[in-house]
């Protein structure tokens, strides 16, 4: 029926070339195949930050409620070239080429081209409802990873004594835990940034160290402490920064060293019996002090 409407070609300017519609029907297959996703632009919102994501699904929310009431107002009245002109052009995206078909579309004051808008609006509309749902679907995915990801931080750093059976030695008890040991008397620095989680097992006790402002030594009861400047001693020694009690027999007088270099980095030294090991939360780099 639409067909017999439409008697004169439609001329746009896509891309800065000229393609011509000589029916309603070409047109519409034209839009519905613009109604889809760029590859790059999935790329890049895959790639994007959760924040980046929100502003982009903010943009588009707008974009929708927008063209939804265009839409309706021009479903009430009969009349949209006129509500079209008015609108701001950078609604559309560039993507797909939509903004070149909307200023095309703009420019014919027929009656004749109303059929046409109304058509490349439910199509653009179509495209950015696509678009929000793959950034809402992004979204629940970057949540439901970053849960995950602090419950298996929770459970990595969890505070704690481990039973260790006579016949199992610390030596194995971190390898087990997929931890490096750090070699009796020999230091050992780690690069640390604000945010870092350090996981240590002294012996069968796990504790961990903290960076924010300061480094913060949890010990295996979740006593918290705060490091000073320079050399911290951990152990059962009265002369300790960080005293063990004096039944856990498998912590040395003088266990283990923290020596603050500097904001960026920290020295461990074991001294003990039993043993100590490390590992971070994040991508790190260790390296033996010469």
């Amino acid at each position: 029926m639409l067909e017999k409407i439409f008697t004169r070609p439609l001329e746009l300017h896509i891309d800065n070339k000229p393609i011509t519609f000589n029916t309603v029907d070409e047109f519409e297959f034209t839009i519905n195949s613009r109604t889809a996703i760029p590859l790059e632009k999935i790329h890049a919102a895959i790639c994007a930050s959760p924040n980046e994501l929100d502003l982009e699904l903010n943009s588009i929310t707008v974009a929708i409620e927008k063209i939804t009431e265009l839409i309706n107002d021009s479903n009430e009245s009969g009349e949209v070239t006129q509500q079209l002109k008015e609108i701001n052009p950078v609604i559309f995206s560039n993507d797909n080429n939509w903004r070149d078909i909307f200023f095309s579309l703009k420019k014919d004051q027929s009656a004749e081209s109303s059929h046409y808008k109304k058509i490349a609006l439910d199509g653009y509309l179509t495209y950015l409802t696509n678009r929000q749902n793959m950034l809402q679907a992004l979204k629940i995915r970057f949540a439901s990873a970053s849960s995950q990801q602090q419950n298996e931080e929770a459970l990595s750093f969890r505070t704690g004594e481990l039973e260790v059976a006579d016949k199992l030695d610390c030596k194995s008890l971190g390898q087990q835990l997929g931890m490096t040991r750090i070699t009796k008397d020999e230091p050992v620095q780690i690069s640390i940034e604000k945010n870092d989680k350090i996981s240590l097992l002294l012996a069968n006790y796990k504790c961990k160290l903290i960076v924010k402002d300061a480094i913060t030594f949890v010990d295996n009861n979740n006593e918290k402490y705060t490091l000073s400047a320079g050399e911290n001693k951990i152990g059962r020694g009265s002369d300790c920064d960080i005293r063990f009690v004096d039944t856990m027999q498998r912590i040395s007088r003088l266990h283990l060293t923290i020596k603050l270099i500097d904001d960026k980095t920290l020295e461990l030294t074991d001294h003990s019996s039993y043993g100590s090991h490390y590992s971070k939360s994040k991508a790190w780099r260790a390296k033996r002090s010469s």
